[in-house]
Parts: structure tokens; C-alpha cells; sequence
């Protein structure tokens, strides 16, 4: 009971973790896309690319993280 307690309170983290690598991805990219400044269009359809698939694979990372946690609570 005490073990499943602490496991439980680690899914708020975790999922805050994941946040915050999304978000400094995010400065990578802008970063990282800066460079491109001469080509206004390419450096916008990059970006836009880019953080469309982070999006996706975030909300995929939240799922596992969250099946794992549900899992070790079972």
C-alpha cells in the first residue's frame, strides 16, 4: 500500500517532464531555425514539420508513461 502510494504520485512528474523536454525542443528548433532567416517560408514549413511530429510523439510518451504507471500500480 505504501509502494503504490509513492508510485501514484510520481505520474504528475513524469508527465511534467515531458513538458519540459517538449518545450526546450522547442527552443532548439527556433534556434536552430534562425539560421534560415533568408528564407522566411522554409525556416515556417520547418518549423511547422518539426513540432508537429514532437506533438505527436509527446502525447505518445504521456500514453506509455502513463500505461507504465497504471501498470506498476496493478
Amino acid at each position: 500500500a505504501i509502494v503504490k502510494k509513492q508510485i501514484g504520485r510520481l505520474k504528475e512528474p513524469c508527465l511534467k517532464c515531458v513538458d519540459l523536454v517538449v518545450q526546450e525542443l522547442s527552443n532548439v528548433v527556433r534556434i536552430c531555425t534562425e539560421r534560415m532567416s533568408r528564407y522566411p517560408r522554409l525556416r515556417e514549413e520547418t518549423e511547422r514539420i518539426i513540432m508537429s511530429h514532437v506533438r505527436s510523439r509527446e502525447q505518445m510518451c504521456k500514453d506509455q508513461l502513463v500505461l507504465l504507471i497504471d501498470c506498476e500500480l496493478a
